[in-house]
């Protein structure tokens, strides 16, 4: 976990006009310099969503890799890429393994690196953990009949239809693969809210599913699919993946999905998604009963055996709300979630640093209490462009980090923005960084080039530096002197960028 940051000045009072975007004078993070940047990626299209800095400041990346030809480490478990061509057709089915690579505290060396997969898709690296023994932890989507599954593994066949989930645990110096299962049966099984560990190093993997047969046990909420559009579902494997421990479909007569979870103290599984079902089983006291859009979102917080809903509510407005991977479980039970919304109504808290729609969608970050039945806080954030948010994250000071992407050339970024002014393209990477009641605005930056960028994944170091990973076209991305890989390869490249505080 992180350590403390230092902190510094915020000047003034700036009201943004058409909006109700407040930065008011108090202590503010200090601004950030760049301490090295590089891209990760080869000829094709590539992307990183995954990051996890280590005490010693060298940094454990994954993603989707589509690209043959990566550097991979002596002994890794796969040293060559095995995925199609992604010149086969449509970039959402055709190409990638998953790839990790270890990079130095520098970032200008590879210390280890894998691809990992079948010879057809691996939907990137939804989802990456270290166990309490160091062991990497990864989840995914595959379309490959031929994974490197394990003996002893839970389900060593391919499930069928058009995609499984699939977890897997690698060595640290990825070099041993410990255990590999699909988790899936015959239709289309896809993860798209990472993965989450408890306790006891059991690997919740979650998403949708509208499989009939999809795995679950005894006396969870839904043992079976119901002919619903598709559910959403979360198994729970045994930390040696031999067994499923729990699973269970949830939902209602319309369609689900998740794109995160925690697992808490107690092993309560917490979930965040979107629906568009309007009869999912909220619960008693929940802050919105009702849906109210096209899609919302949603929260709930599930017992650990599967067997009933603590609480459940929904998010949202008039239009369309989607969370946006991945929520973060605070110390006292509350739940965070960020997202992106287009509707007006958006149930905005009093004191929210911003409470009007400004764009197309902006992106929201929204707290709720950790008995599932007020809002603790719901605020927006956007420019007048598109917006939308990832990865809360709390720092030690309770501050809350989120990324993730904006077409707004107004995004509304502190006076002390590493980058003030938008790079160009149809998007670029951005970082906010709100106070812990989210009523201000600390800091806020674009992060991009002249063409398009994203930001997947923040993680805070122990030495207060901020780790970014995700993906550009941008010839012109930031990368620094020495960079491991200093030229964009392919169509979209991974990236990975250091950013501490400036002295």
């Amino acid at each position: 976990m992180p350590a403390t940051r230092p902190t510094v000045v915020l000047i003034g009072v700036v009201i943004v006009a058409a909006a109700t975007l407040v930065l008011q004078a108090q202590e503010a993070p200090q601004s950030y310099r760049t301490e090295w940047a590089t891209y990760v990626g080869g000829s094709a299209w590539d992307q990183l969503r995954e990051v996890i800095p280590y005490p010693d400041g060298s940094v454990l990346v994954g993603g989707l890799i589509k690209s043959a030809g990566l550097p991979t480490s002596q002994g890794a478990v796969q040293a060559e890429y095995a995925g199609d061509d992604p010149a086969l057709g449509h970039g959402g089915i055709y190409g990638g393994d998953a790839y990790l690579v270890h990079l130095s505290a520098d970032g200008a060396t590879r210390l280890a690196a894998t691809y990992f997969g079948g010879s057809k898709q691996e939907r990137g690296v939804y989802g990456m953990a270290l166990d309490s023994g160091g062991n990497i932890v990864i989840g995914g989507a595959t379309r490959s009949p031929d994974m490197p599954t394990t003996e002893g593994a839970y389900q060593q066949a391919y499930g069928g239809g058009k995609s499984d989930m699939y977890a897997a645990r690698l060595s640290a110096d990825m070099t041993e693969l410990h255990w590999c299962s699909y988790v899936g049966a015959a239709k289309e099984d896809w993860p798209r809210g990472g993965i989450a560990l408890d306790a006891e190093d059991n690997v919740c993997v979650l998403g949708s599913s509208d499989s009939p047969g999809f795995p679950t046990t005894e006396g969870v909420l839904r043992a079976q699919f119901q002919g619903q559009k598709r559910d959403a579902a979360v198994a729970k494997l045994s930390a040696d993946g031999s067994r499923l421990l729990m699973g269970t479909l949830v939902g209602g007569g319309d369609w689900e999905g998740l794109m995160g979870a925690r697992v808490g103290p107690s092993g309560d599984i917490y979930i965040a998604g979107h629906t568009q079902s309007a009869d999912l089983p909220v619960t008693q006291g929940a802050p919105q009963s009702s849906h109210r859009g096209k899609a919302d979102c949603w929260l709930a917080r599930i017992a650990a055996d599967g067997s009933r809903l603590v609480y459940c509510t929904y998010l949202g407005g008039s239009e369309n709300e989607w969370a946006e991977h991945r929520p973060w479980l605070c110390e006292d039970g509350s739940f965070l979630l960020t997202g992106v919304t287009a509707s007006a109504d958006f149930p905005t808290t009093p004191g929210a640093c911003q409470r009007q729609l400004r764009g197309k969608t902006d992106g929201f970050l929204v707290k709720l209490a950790p008995e599932g039945d007020r809002l603790v806080f719901a605020t927006l954030l956007g420019g007048s462009g598109g917006d939308f948010f990832l990865m809360p994250t709390p720092g030690p000071d309770g501050n809350i980090f989120m990324v993730g992407q904006s077409s707004s050339a107004d995004f509304p970024v502190t006076p002390d923005a590493l980058q003030p002014t938008y790079g160009g393209g149809k998007s670029d990477g951005v970082l906010a960084i709100l106070s812990p009641d989210a009523s201000e605005v600390l800091y806020a930056t674009y992060l991009g080039g002249g063409s398009d960028d994203m930001i997947r994944s923040v993680a805070l170091g122990s030495d207060g530096a901020v780790y970014l990973v995700g993906s550009t076209s941008s010839d012109d991305f930031p990368v620094t002197s020495g960079a491991m890989q200093p030229t964009r390869g392919g169509a979209s490249d991974g990236y990975v960028v250091k950013l501490v505080p400036a002295q």
